[in-house]
């Protein structure tokens, strides 16, 4: 076989792996991209309230209660826990506010107010949690059929003074 016969073949070879590739990953990988850009959002969203917060204090609570605000739109909402569970923001029911949440569990029993909590104090300060909950303006999960929402949030630790904030902001599956 003569040389450029071999790289038309070769190039040809090549071309037809890249176009496989490329219709296995739009084919099979949606759910993966709208997931990652969901993370993606979430941990901006949530980078931006600790820095505003860091910034601006507790004066930049009442930001992120504006529904249809970049804080509160959709099923999306930026809430704060004090360290030691409070909850001090939580744009769906405000009313809930000033409640303790460290021994709030999701509906599978998932004791998830320890775990946002020991996420915030590990030395990493922030990370990933998934469990069970209900969107805003339901009261209680519904999902597919009897199965719930299952909600990712990303937690992060924010610093005014010597006080110590969680923030976090989530999506559901």
């Amino acid at each position: 076989m003569d040389r450029r016969r071999f790289l038309k073949y070769a190039g040809a070879g090549i071309v037809a792996v890249a176009a496989a590739a490329v219709g296995y990953y739009s084919w099979r990988k949606p759910e993966e991209a709208e997931q990652n850009s969901k993370r993606e959002y979430v941990v901006s969203l949530v980078n931006e309230a600790v820095n505003l917060i860091e910034k601006k204090g507790e004066e930049s609570f009442p930001e992120f209660r504006q529904k249809g605000s970049k804080w509160f739109h959709d099923d999306y909402y930026i809430y704060v826990w004090r360290i030691d569970g409070i909850r001090v923001v939580y744009p769906p029911d405000p009313s809930g506010e000033g409640t303790d949440q460290s021994n709030v569990q999701d509906y599978k029993g998932k004791p998830i107010g320890r775990m946002i909590i020991d996420i915030a104090k590990s030395e990493k300060g922030e990370g990933w949690l998934d469990y069970e909950w209900p969107k805003p303006d339901e009261t209680k999960p519904s999902g597919f059929g009897d199965q719930p929402h299952r909600k990712y949030v990303f937690i992060k630790r924010a610093k005014i003074g010597d006080q110590i904030y969680i923030v976090s902001s989530g999506y559901y599956e």
